[in-house]
């Protein structure tokens, strides 16, 4: 299966996305992620790597994870 990475920019400095999660994006979240595996909604706070992170959603399937992206208008 191929990773997708879909994105919608909220305002300057939030971008919503539905993504597979890095470890550097978990540890920026401080959320607790028993099973990182695949496709999350998280909303990231910044533009640069230290942007922060927050853990929405985890997203059950690859279907699930387009049907997020058609919903919410993502590219």
């Amino acid at each position: 299966m191929s990773e997708f990475y879909f994105s919608r920019q909220l305002d300057e400095t939030r971008t919503l996305c539905v993504a597979p999660l890095s470890d550097r994006r978990i540890e920026a979240s401080g959320q607790d992620v028993p099973n990182p595996s695949g496709y999350f909604l998280f909303e990231t706070r910044g533009t640069d790597e230290s942007a922060e992170v927050q853990i929405i959603a985890q997203v059950v399937s690859q279907e699930a994870a387009l049907r997020l992206r058609d919903l919410l208008k993502m590219a």
